[in-house]
């Protein structure tokens, strides 16, 4: 690697730290030019040489972001285990605990906040919803549920119902509050709790 690409590659990692600051704690709207600039340590005139525009920085920033958080946090595996009650009642805890850990993370919520915000104002940035975890959960509990009505663990026709049912039931817990949080970071629920929504959850779609 040449020296100048090398320095390119540190200025922008810069850019993206300080930027990445500002954006989720003003937003779009709140986030100027001169104030990304000041965290980042560089030059307005230099922030326009490696982004010609707020809204174009604000896109890579938040996908950089998501993708960091997606890889650090790989919980979305489909190979676990659904062949018995038991085992489904684990697995679908496990995940939930899981999940609910990371979403009530301070950088997932603040970067839900800026989505939800600024989405009408940059609308590039609404394709990153579907890649956040809340998103991807969905399509993984609807493959857990398949695979255990295959094996004939559960009885559900609608599993698409009964999957927003299951993870809209355990996301109240964070999202809600934690949207709008002005006093510090929520909490995530005990796994006590979670097991008795799993045990709720089950017992509308076990085959008695």
């Amino acid at each position: 690697m040449s020296q100048d690409s090398a320095r390119s590659r540190a200025k922008r990692a810069q850019i993206h730290q300080g930027a990445t600051r500002v954006f989720l704690a003003e937003g779009f709207a709140g986030a100027t030019t001169d104030a990304i600039a000041k965290a980042a340590g560089v030059s307005k005139q230099t922030l326009y040489v490696y982004y010609r525009s707020k809204e174009q920085l604000m896109v890579d920033v938040l996908d950089s972001l998501l993708s960091r958080l997606n890889r650090d946090h790989a919980v979305l595996e489909s190979d676990r285990p659904v062949g018995s009650l038991p085992e489904l009642r684990q697995t679908l805890t496990d995940l939930a605990c899981e999940v609910l850990e990371i979403v009530a993370g301070s950088d997932y919520l603040a970067l839900a906040r800026v989505i939800i915000a600024d989405a009408p104002r940059v609308p590039e940035i609404g394709r990153l919803w579907a890649q956040t975890i809340t998103s991807g959960v969905r399509h993984l509990v609807a493959e857990l549920l398949e695979r255990a009505r295959d094996c004939g663990v559960i009885d559900v026709e609608d599993v698409e119902a009964a999957t927003r049912l299951f993870v809209g039931g355990v996301l109240t817990y964070i999202l809600p509050d934690g949207i709008v949080a002005v006093d510090g970071p929520v909490a995530a629920p005990s796994r006590e709790r979670v097991e008795r929504i799993v045990d709720l959850f089950l017992r509308a779609i076990t085959i008695s």
